[in-house]
């Protein structure tokens, strides 16, 4: 039986690797206002004049709103949708990537009319790895961590400067690396769907 909880979960962990390196080429853009009859192509490009990148049409596999369309209530503004956009190349999501981090300060003011909102540019993770970076984020501040990141698609966690970063794959690695949760989120044998 343990032979087979084994092989199970080191199933479950190659599935979720080719899971996520499915959406390697991707990059989310979130806050970015949605509008009627938005040219997302428009956008993006944009969006990629803005950080200083030069980015063709060949470049661009698809872009897209995830999720469904979010409903306006009295009070307050929808949320917009992220915004997905998967390149041909990972050399050019790197260089998107690399560039959003030298101009922070982008605002939805500066792509389209309307309100003023901070964007971000992320790179995609599966579901699955989007709620166990949740998770470890929680968990690195209740714990003091002082850094908690993603590169590649991999959750990189360091607790001070100098230190070593600790690769987060399972809800049982943040258990033994950064310190149990004292209400658990998510439960460590049931496996997330992914995208």
């Amino acid at each position: 039986m343990e032979n087979l909880k084994l092989s199970v979960h080191q199933l479950q962990e190659t599935i979720d690797s080719q899971a996520q390196r499915l959406v390697q080429n991707e990059i989310e853009l979130i806050d970015v206002p949605e509008t009627p009859n938005e040219s997302i192509y428009h956008v993006v490009d944009i969006l990629a004049k803005k950080i200083g990148v030069e980015l063709k049409d060949v470049d661009i596999d698809e872009a897209y709103r995830t999720g469904p369309r979010r409903m306006r209530t009295e009070n307050a503004d929808k949320q917009p949708r992220p915004l997905v956009v998967r390149l041909l190349r990972k050399k050019k999501r790197d260089e998107i990537l690399k560039a959003a981090k030298t101009r922070k300060n982008i605002s939805s003011s500066d792509i389209v009319p309307g309100t003023s909102n901070k964007i971000y540019i992320n790179e995609r993770l599966t579901t699955k790895n989007r709620h166990l970076f949740r998770e470890a984020r929680l968990r690195a501040r209740q714990y003091r961590f002082r850094f908690c990141w993603i590169k590649d698609g991999r959750i990189l966690v360091r607790k001070e400067e100098n230190k070593p970063a600790i690769s987060i794959r399972s809800i049982a690695d943040l258990d033994v690396q950064i310190g149990p949760s004292p209400t658990p989120s998510l439960p460590a044998q049931v496996p997330i769907p992914s995208n």
